[in-house]
């Protein structure tokens, strides 16, 4: 790409060192040398200052040749005109064809015309026209141009070069082919100092695995690096980065985000947002942090996570050839809010391959009333909804047993469960039902059809059933050598009505969804 719009630049240096008064050329000789005609007149009578060359035309200038099949040179005006064949040829590397060739003195202007072509060794630029200010040292064709440099092609309706600053601009409809990309623009300017192309518009550049959009940004052609910034986004086959400010290195496939950045997983189902984010193509991987935030899009419900930071990997391609399935790491501090469901711990591993959510080190979950504990916590997903809860040593429920009761808050009676595991079973992402599993324990407490507490149960087993409706207890099934007694509702103090590990964590819950952060 570079060396296309390098060999342009000095191709319009080499047109008008052509033309006399070009200030590049000054300080030297600027008599054009006649080499060959058949015939060469002119009329004192009609106009002497006018000189006409007829057949085999051929000019000598700098080093450079020019031939054409007639010609005329105004002498007065310091005008020159060219028909027919018109081509330039510089050394053995460089020729400029086309039809006509006009420069007029008096309005600084050099213009060739129709069917115009240049061509070198690795470039080939055509026209129907190009103009050169040298007022304002610009060259410029308005009715299209197609330049083709070995695997490159780049067309557009409008070009301009701008000889002091050393930019190329190209506008309207702007296409640059290549095997490895396509990009497509609405303006674009190029400078032959630093090899770097800026995007002015509305631009995508696709290719085989991304495409990537941006209002604004730039793209060096020789180290493939680029930023792009105004609406810009990035987008792999399973994955969209977007950000305030997205960098690239094509080369690389390393891609990364500052500001509003969202990474959106359209197989899984999941938006990932931040502040900074980094996106690794080989490996189809990145990192979120900064204010992460995870969403996973549930069936008419979503599921909200934050963390310090996140990192999704992706799995292997299974056997039917599907796309990949992602593994979501979450790294300290992990809140999350979902409308029926709330949860906190130090670090989780969602992993869309069997569609479990496990969190460990001090998780706690909440369901309705329910708090539930334990060394870890897995969630399996099925259907889009949380199917079952596997609590996993050390595992504790509990629920306020009255949270309300003649207007005071009671803090002090608790319905709990204890076991070493436990499998919580939901249904519409309620719990319906708790298996225990080794060394089961129970406090729960009765009411009277008047929703009055009438006493309380204590029970052990080694394994147990619980039953739950409206998020409150309605049944205790008792597995393996059962003991249990129902005390008055005065009979045991506070202490006994505690089982080993309770602790009631309330003040962590996430009430809403913006609590997540705090």
């Amino acid at each position: 790409m570079h060396a296309r719009f390098f060999t342009l630049r000095n191709t319009l240096l080499f047109i008008l060192s052509w033309l006399p008064g070009l200030p590049a050329i000054a300080q030297e000789s600027t008599r054009i040398e006649i080499v060959n005609a058949r015939e060469m007149s002119y009329d004192k009578g009609i106009n002497g200052n006018v000189r006409r060359l007829i057949g085999q035309v051929e000019f000598k200038h700098k080093g450079s040749r020019l031939f054409c099949d007639s010609a005329y040179q105004h002498i007065d005006k310091n005008n020159m005109d060219a028909y027919g064949h018109v081509r330039i040829v510089q050394g053995d590397s460089l020729t400029l064809t086309g039809k006509r060739l006009f420069y007029e003195d008096d309005k600084q202007l050099a213009q060739i015309f129709d069917e115009v072509v240049m061509k070198d060794k690795k470039t080939t630029l055509t026209t129907d026209r190009m103009d050169y200010d040298m007022q304002t040292n610009v060259a410029s064709y308005n009715s299209g141009a197609r330049i083709v440099d070995g695997v490159n092609v780049l067309t557009s309706i409008a070009g301009y070069y701008y000889s002091k600053s050393h930019d190329l601009y190209f506008k309207r409809d702007v296409v640059l082919q290549n095997p490895k990309y396509v990009m497509n623009g609405d303006t674009l300017r190029y400078n032959t100092t630093n090899s770097t192309a800026y995007f002015l518009g509305p631009t995508t550049i696709r290719s085989d695995s991304n495409l990537i959009y941006c209002e604004k940004g730039w793209y060096n052609t020789e180290t493939q690096t680029s930023t792009f910034s105004s609406n810009a986004y990035l987008k792999t086959k399973t994955q969209v980065l977007r950000g305030d400010q997205i960098y690239y290195d094509r080369q690389k496939g390393f891609g990364k985000a500052n500001g509003n950045v969202t990474i959106t997983d359209s197989v899984n189902k999941v938006i990932i947002g931040g502040d900074y984010a980094e996106h690794f193509e080989k490996t189809d991987s990145s990192f979120t942090t900064g204010h992460a935030l995870m969403t996973q899009i549930f069936e008419g419900d979503s599921l909200f996570m934050h963390s310090d930071t996140l990192m999704a990997v992706a799995g292997v391609v299974d056997s039917a050839g599907k796309d990949k399935k992602h593994t979501l790491f979450a790294f300290h501090n992990v809140r999350m809010y979902k409308s029926d469901m709330q949860g906190s711990c130090d670090s989780l591993v969602y992993d869309y391959r069997d569609s479990t959510i496990r969190l460990f080190t001090a998780p706690i979950l909440w369901s309705g009333l329910n708090q539930l504990t334990a060394d870890s916590i897995t969630l399996q997903v099925a259907n889009s909804n949380i199917d079952k809860i596997y609590l996993v040593n050390s595992a504790f429920i509990a629920s306020r047993a009255d949270s309300v009761q003649k207007g005071i808050v009671d803090s002090l009676r608790f319905n709990q469960i204890r076991g070493k595991n436990m499998t919580g079973y939901m249904q519409d992402n309620k719990l319906y039902k708790i298996f225990v599993e080794g060394n089961g324990q129970t406090i729960y407490y009765g009411k009277n059809k008047a929703d009055k507490m009438v006493g309380v149960n204590r029970a052990e087993c080694s394994n147990l059933m619980i039953y739950v409706k409206d998020n409150q207890v309605k049944g205790v099934t008792l597995i393996n050598k059962p003991d249990a007694t129902f005390y008055p509702i005065r009979e045991l103090s506070t202490q006994e009505l505690r089982l080993k590990g309770f602790h009631w964590l309330h003040e962590k819950r996430p009430e809403k969804k913006s609590d997540i952060f705090e």
